[in-house]
């Protein structure tokens, strides 16, 4: 490729239309998290912390006070005060494991199970539908994609850091 097929940023020239539909969904996603958040009296923090739990359980690893706190980039307090204030609102459960008293585990609520339904449900159908209307294949093809791009997202992160 040449100089000429690039931007001055190194973007290929073919690359640019997706990667600003990207920017635009990442925009859109942002505006769309706001505006239910603040409906619903949920910081961003409180969302990315309780689909975190949800994530760990998910992959059926132990959701912890500590792995939150790594896996959101926040300090021991300020991962301790956001657990405050979802145990307040009803949203988590924290419980000492049975065979080590010293940790905790991180379960969310059927209220927090609930509220997340309600907040995302209509993001999910509409997305749903506009990936159904696509091919085994395609899907395949898309979802291959936005492997790579996370990954690629989190490598740029990481050179960052």
């Amino acid at each position: 490729m040449t100089n000429n097929e690039r931007d001055n940023l190194g973007i290929p020239d073919n690359a640019r239309p997706l990667l600003l539909l990207l920017q635009q969904f990442t925009v859109e996603s942002n505006r769309f998290v706001d505006q239910l958040s603040g409906k619903h009296h949920l910081h961003r923090t409180d969302l990315n912390a309780l689909s975190a739990i949800i994530a760990f359980v998910q992959r059926g690893e132990d959701a912890t006070p500590g792995r939150l706190g790594e896996s959101l980039n926040l300090s021991s307090p300020a991962t301790t005060a956001l657990l405050d204030r979802l145990d307040r609102a009803g949203h988590i459960r924290r419980e000492r494991s049975e065979q080590d008293r010293r940790q905790v585990h991180l379960s969310i609520t059927n209220l927090a199970a609930a509220t997340g339904k309600e907040m995302f449900s209509p993001l999910s159908r509409h997305i749903g539908e506009v990936i159904a209307g696509y091919s085994d294949e395609e899907r395949a093809l898309i979802e291959r994609f936005m492997g790579e791009a996370i990954g690629a997202t989190i490598a740029a992160r990481d050179d960052d850091a």
